[in-house]
């Protein structure tokens, strides 16, 4: 396991033990549980960044400009 020191702002200290407080973790079980949420977040938004770029062209010459211009096509 690796390990990171992060310097925290005065009020983002006071948030992180009130995390703490709030759900019994240590100060480390708060960090790795809000980062991993984070990076599955932003692996996500990576991925949907990659689709749209690479479909984005298609959909638009096959008229798909709204959520429901594709609905009305597929359903």
């Amino acid at each position: 396991m690796g390990t990171l020191t992060v310097r925290l702002t005065d009020r983002e200290d006071r948030d992180l033990q009130l995390a703490c407080k709030l759900t019994g973790k240590t100060k480390s079980e708060v960090v790795r549980d809000l980062l991993a949420q984070s990076l599955r977040a932003y692996r996500l938004r990576q991925a949907l960044q990659t689709a749209h770029s690479e479909l984005g062209g298609a959909a638009r010459q096959a008229g798909w400009l709204t959520e429901d211009d594709i609905l009305q096509d597929v359903l």
